[in-house]
């Protein structure tokens, strides 16, 4: 990763770039951002049109878009194709990143690169990934055909509370929750509409249940305050957790009322650096059982097991490669636009 390009005054916070661009391997903005991993990040460009986002990390408003070749110049060409025209012309893309909050933080440019896990921090190298299981029979054509997906570094608490909002959920109705939590509760960071801070976890157990009941979190809001109180308390220390063996970190995620064995899997998997940890739901399943034999009627449990012997510490993303896959795969069903996201072996 290379900071390419920078602009604005040398010195001061206030002062600081506007914006900058990160030189990365092939990266998908769209299936990265939007898949499932993270749900405060807004596309922004129609479309048919290259992928750019709005979103918040940590306490500043960023724009990230795609730059150069990155370009599509045929509207309505899947993103994948993008990237796997990147990959092919030689693995390297130009993603901008423009600054939309008044202060700049120091070191936000590595803030923002090990966010995306493109950084100098831990994350899996897809090159070693593709070597790996290239002759897996999910893994392999997935990693070729979408060579631009990538597992995020996330901070753990937004993306606790994030995967407690997931319980008996779907993709749009979590990024209601999260994003009305960071509205009502955090602190505007920037002029958009989603321009909001996550709230400490200080300032989510103060407003209490009900305040969160009323922000449309039904009976999850009994789950998030007492994950708020314990973070809080240092009760449980998530960053600390980062360095915490597989299990035993599991084990204090577990121990929140209303977190299963899924739920911390997602946070270990997408901000705690668990490289082992490998969520499983209905697509995972399904996907274990078509390409691994997995028997049918497993749950959840043993099928984690299963992968993790499996895939060992390639774990977390290869489930992000499997997830991504499946999803499409089982859209493609719908016919019409959803057909040419998928795998070509995928849209029968």
């Amino acid at each position: 990763m290379t900071l390419a390009e920078r602009d604005g005054a040398p010195t001061g916070q206030q002062d600081a770039v506007r914006h900058f661009v990160l030189q990365t391997e092939a990266l998908d903005l769209e299936s990265t951002l939007d898949g499932g991993q993270a749900f405060r990040w807004w596309r922004v460009s129609g479309d048919g049109e290259s992928a750019v986002y709005d979103g918040v990390i940590g306490s500043t408003a960023l724009r990230i878009s795609e730059l150069g070749d990155a370009l599509d110049p045929q509207a309505g060409t899947p993103a994948q194709d993008v990237a796997l025209r990147q990959a092919q012309d030689g693995g390297h893309v130009d993603i901008k990143v423009e600054v939309r909050s008044e202060l700049v933080p120091e070191g936000l440019e590595h803030a923002v690169a090990d966010y995306l896990g493109i950084g100098p921090g831990p994350k899996t190298s897809i090159s070693e990934l593709r070597v790996r299981f290239a002759d897996d029979p999910c893994i392999g054509p997935a990693i070729t055909g979408f060579p631009g997906l990538r597992l995020l570094r996330q901070d753990p608490w937004e993306c606790l509370v994030s995967f407690i909002c997931s319980s008996t959920s779907n993709i749009p109705r979590i990024k209601l929750n999260v994003g009305s939590v960071a509205r009502e509760i955090g602190s505007r960071v920037g002029l958009g509409d989603a321009d909001y801070c996550f709230p400490a976890p200080k300032a989510v157990a103060a407003a209490g249940e009900q305040k969160l009941r009323d922000l449309g979190l039904g009976f999850r809001a009994k789950y998030v305050i007492p994950a708020a109180e314990a973070v809080a308390s240092g009760k449980l220390d998530l960053a600390a957790l980062r360095e915490t063996p597989f299990y035993e970190a599991r084990a204090a995620l577990v121990g929140l009322t209303g977190v299963g064995e899924k739920i911390a899997d997602c946070v270990m998997a997408f901000s705690l650096d668990k490289a082992e940890a490998f969520p499983v739901d209905r697509h995972i399943r399904r996907a274990l059982e078509r390409w691994y034999g997995l028997p049918e009627g497993t749950n959840n449990s043993n099928a984690a097991e299963f992968a993790r012997e499996r895939f060992g510490n390639f774990g977390a993303v290869a489930q992000q490669y499997m997830f991504h896959r499946e999803r499409l795969s089982q859209r493609a069903k719908w016919g019409g636009d959803h057909v040419g996201h998928a795998l070509p072996e995928d849209r029968l």
